[in-house]
């Protein structure tokens, strides 16, 4: 292997880093996006428990990012007074997310009326979950969490008349595909991801049409995620000249000057003048979505 596209999760994606950093493989992932798959960030003591792997790029936003954008929007949008706060304890990834946007909430004044978690994506009773966030009152509930259990969490407040607000990341990016899910519930379901298939831009509507050809689907944001990684390496590699009998080590190293040069800006689908940190970083806009009629809309 010279290149490694991927993984997709982050569990996995932070041991499939670590071998490939001890490789001198260059990877980029498009949706594991825990800080310790990059590595070299601090924990909430200050303290880098993973040394930054130097090799390893993400196409997504990483957890942290995620929290704040959406406690930011939240607040920019006024759409909620009193938020309550749904999210999988087991998981890296909803548990990053929900760290960093309780701590955005409460710098911004945003009310955190309920804290409610669950053990894991196998979880299928959410009942006493919801019924704390309605019995505090809250009218706004954030759900950092992928869209299995998004899907459910929604049956299940549907079938209790609970209606507030639902505001999802971007692992809610699926939702509308979920086997036998009335879809109708997610109507109004707000969320922030780095793609929308209804996009008009002439490289997104392309990207969609051949995918619906030759998958019979519509691609999430996961696709397009997957999809900018590969654009990204084959321009980076073409910037440096990169052939296949190349070591994976001159390539690596050839990739990283590459995706850490500052002039070095990618226009994909999930986002325009995309860069890279140091880090391993990307940096790209978040998009504020809301489900009508089955679609996403921009908000």
């Amino acid at each position: 292997m010279q290149i490694l596209m991927g993984t997709v999760t982050t569990a996995p994606c932070v041991a499939v880093s670590a071998e490939s950093n001890a490789d001198n493989i260059f990877t980029l992932t498009p949706s594991a996006s825990s800080t310790d798959v990059i590595g070299g960030q601090p924990d909430e003591n200050g303290n880098v428990t993973i040394p930054r792997k130097s090799n390893v790029f993400q196409m997504c936003f990483t957890d942290p990012n995620q929290g704040i954008a959406s406690a930011d929007y939240i607040k920019e949008q006024n759409l909620g007074t009193k938020i309550a706060v749904i999210y999988n304890n087991g998981d890296a990834y909803s548990t990053g997310i929900f760290q960093k946007f309780q701590s955005e909430a409460k710098t911004l004044g945003l009310e955190i009326v309920n804290v409610s978690s669950f053990p894991s994506d196998d979880t299928t009773d959410f009942t006493a979950q919801l019924n704390a966030a309605r019995n505090a009152g809250a009218d706004l509930v954030f759900l950092p969490i992928y869209y299995t259990p998004a899907a459910l969490i929604l049956a299940q407040a549907d079938s209790m008349k609970y209606t507030p607000k639902f505001f999802g990341v971007d692992g809610m990016d699926g939702i509308l595909g979920v086997k036998e899910f009335n879809t109708s519930l997610a109507e109004d379901v707000m969320l922030l991801t780095p793609f929308s298939a209804d996009a008009e831009d002439e490289k997104t509507q392309n990207f969609v049409a051949k995918y619906k050809e030759k998958y019979g689907d519509t691609p999430n944001q996961f696709a397009a995620d997957a999809y900018d990684c590969i654009y990204a390496l084959y321009e980076a590699c073409k910037a440096k000249e990169i052939t296949s009998d190349m070591s994976n080590e001159d390539i690596c190293s050839a990739l990283i000057e590459q995706f850490t040069d500052p002039s070095f800006v990618f226009n994909g689908i999930t986002g325009t003048d995309i860069t890279w940190k140091d880090t391993g970083e990307v940096s790209k806009s978040p998009k504020g979505m809301v489900i009508k009629n089955g679609v996403y809309v921009g908000m």
